[in-house]
């Protein structure tokens, strides 16, 4: 996790099981309420979707740009309500989303910005790697993927609320792992 977290140059990585894991990690961070939307691309793995549909929410799906294989920011800004909660863009295949236009469409709407990066390791975006610009990162190291680890996923953030509650989520939001005695659990986590 340190590692990882410094060669993103953000405070803080949180490892889970796998990609769809990091991106339920990322959505169950919002602490948003059932019901609330998240947009995200039409064209995605299914583990982008899962941790929406997990936590009770609904996602929205808008349309990508023509030649992009990306959200359409335009797009974004009109799938934008008031209950949605989030926004999560899917790198695909190495291709990163017009991150300067969500993070405005986000900006104007106040919604985190979730970067879906499970094909997208390491992919510059005007000086700095994606994952490290929106809110929360997401990334798979399932064995097809860069960082191959047969399984599992890493989140990272510069949000040290955001970095608490996914360390939490992951580990049925038990506070107390080191001690011993009564265990609390503060969230209910997978």
């Amino acid at each position: 996790e340190r590692e990882f977290a410094a060669a993103y140059g953000v405070k803080h990585a949180v490892a889970t099981t796998s990609g769809t894991a990091a991106v339920h990690l990322a959505v169950a961070a919002l602490r948003a309420e059932p019901g609330d939307e998240i947009i995200t691309s039409p064209v995605t793995d299914f583990g982008t979707i899962a941790g929406i549909l997990f936590q009770g929410h609904v996602p929205i799906i808008a349309d990508w740009a023509p030649g992009t294989f990306n959200m359409d920011p335009a797009e974004v800004e009109k799938k934008s309500g008031p209950r949605t909660r989030a926004i999560i863009a899917v790198h695909l295949y190495g291709n990163p989303c017009d991150l300067k236009a969500l993070t405005d469409v986000a900006a104007r709407h106040r919604l985190p910005l979730i970067e879906d990066c499970a094909q997208a390791y390491c992919t510059p975006y005007k000086g700095r790697w994606v994952g490290s610009i929106g809110d929360i990162g997401t990334f798979s190291m399932q064995q097809s993927k860069h960082l191959p680890t047969g399984e599992g996923g890493i989140c990272i953030t510069n949000d040290d609320e955001y970095a608490r509650t996914m360390a939490l989520f992951r580990d049925k939001g038990w506070q107390n792992r080191a001690q011993m005695g009564p265990r609390t659990y503060t969230l209910l986590g997978l």
